[in-house]
């Protein structure tokens, strides 16, 4: 079912799209989709357009855009009204020594501080759409993974009717053996208690579906599916890039990403502490009032704390070392992510061998060989134990072929998470 690989990720303009595909499969022919069908593309889609996780992000954006305009604002003026000899004894009774002044007054930031703030917010405003991309990522890769359980869950529905119709087969074949008496009834009541196994397993397969559509759909946020079935390629197994190419590509992880503009904020924030090294002053100026004289005068005032260096020393150091700190983070998840990297591709190999092999060689023999016993069975050559025995293996084979492809894509996924690929949407759909 998937025929291309599972996301598409753009990590600015992010427009993920993944492109899966129903293709005929051997003894099966095609289901053309339908109004009621889903691809992975319109599950992308509506994740995009209704996770919550999404929209709040939005929210986050904007709240970070008005902290941005917080910190461009300038020190505010303030007044400032003093009443001085407003109450005394002798001369000063009654207000005759009373003296008012009102000032206007503001600070004077030195050290280019506003700029060094507006930086530090853009810098926290690029952080929060790295980590914004990381969480999109993972929340795309959720999606897919969903969607791979989804079609799975499907081919587990078709398998299950296939045991079904085994079993049924087997009935009909020991009855025509007891009417022949060739068999006894026990015989017979074995292949009913398969058949009735059978049913149970294909009864529990559609619960599970309907569970896995749920989870799907509520990656958008949705209590009911809105869909009956998915259309996807699921045996159809995208190629893989040399593990050389996927290295190159590694640094397009939004985890490392992130990193730079972790690294550019704390740069952000030293240049703050440094700017802190020069004194703001504080400026008044104002007009007093002499009631004694009737007199008026011009005030001034300027303040200039001492020691901002040795102040702004212990800030600079603590920015200091969390640069360092994110340096060394950043070291150890590239360290792990090559790691994450090399197990991911080791075990794609190892699943793309299996899910070939299996449906290129086993169940194609298995298939012979449950032909052969059924036929031998019908004339008496094999007891019913190897006829079950054949029709076992087969259902074995078929389940594990589901399960290879399953893991396939799985790690597929998550190998495109790694490197941050972006999709081509329109030219897989060509390819379809």
């Amino acid at each position: 079912m998937f025929r291309h690989s599972f996301l598409a990720l753009a990590l600015a303009a992010m427009t993920p799209i993944v492109a899966v595909a129903e293709a005929p499969q051997p003894g099966n022919s095609a289901v053309p989709a339908t109004p009621s069908s889903l691809t992975l593309t319109d599950a992308v889609d509506r994740v995009l357009r209704n996770n919550p996780a999404l929209q709040a992000a939005v929210y986050s954006l904007r709240a970070q855009e008005a902290r941005r305009d917080q910190a461009a604002l300038k020190p505010a003026w303030h007044a400032t009204l003093e009443a001085e000899n407003f109450l005394g004894s002798g001369s000063l009774r009654n207000g005759r020594g009373l003296e008012t002044t009102l000032r206007l007054g503001t600070v004077i930031e030195r050290g280019d501080k506003r700029t060094r703030r507006i930086d530090e917010s853009d810098s926290e405003r690029a952080l929060l759409v790295a980590d914004q991309d990381v969480a999109r990522l993972d929340l795309l890769a959720e999606v897919a993974r969903r969607f791979i359980h989804v079609v799975s869950d499907q081919e587990s529905i078709a398998l299950t009717e296939r045991a079904t119709a085994l079993a049924r087969r087997s009935v009909e074949l020991v009855e025509q053996r007891v009417r022949a008496a060739k068999a006894g009834d026990a015989e017979l009541g074995k292949t009913r208690v398969t058949l009735a196994r059978a049913e149970i397993a294909a009864e529990h397969a559609e619960h599970e579906l309907k569970s896995s559509r749920i989870a799907l759909a509520a990656t958008w946020n949705a209590r009911e599916a809105g869909f009956d079935r998915v259309d996807a390629a699921f045996y159809t197994l995208p190629e893989p890039e040399s593990f050389d190419a996927l290295i190159a590509g590694l640094e397009r992880n939004p985890n490392l990403a992130r990193f730079a503009s972790a690294q550019r904020l704390e740069d952000a924030r030293i240049a703050v502490a440094r700017a802190n090294r020069s004194a703001d002053i504080s400026f008044n100026a104002g007009i007093r009032r002499v009631e004694a004289q009737s007199d008026q005068a011009f005030v001034l005032s300027v303040t200039v704390p001492f020691g901002s260096a040795s102040r702004a020393a212990p800030f600079e150091r603590e920015a200091e070392q969390r640069r360092e700190a994110v340096d060394a983070e950043a070291s150890g998840v590239r360290t792990d992510l090559y790691r994450t990297l090399y197990a991911v591709y080791q075990e794609l190999l190892h699943a793309r061998t299996q899910a070939d092999t299996l449906r290129t060689r086993v169940i194609p023999e298995s298939e012979r060989t449950l032909k052969l016993t059924e036929q031998g069975f019908a004339v008496g050559r094999y007891s019913y134990l190897e006829l079950v025995d054949a029709q076992q293996q087969l259902l074995t084979v078929q389940r594990e072929a589901i399960d290879a492809a399953r893991e396939y894509h799985l790690l597929y996924v998550e190998l495109e998470r790694l490197v941050g690929r972006s999709v081509d949407t329109a030219a897989m759909e060509k390819n379809s």
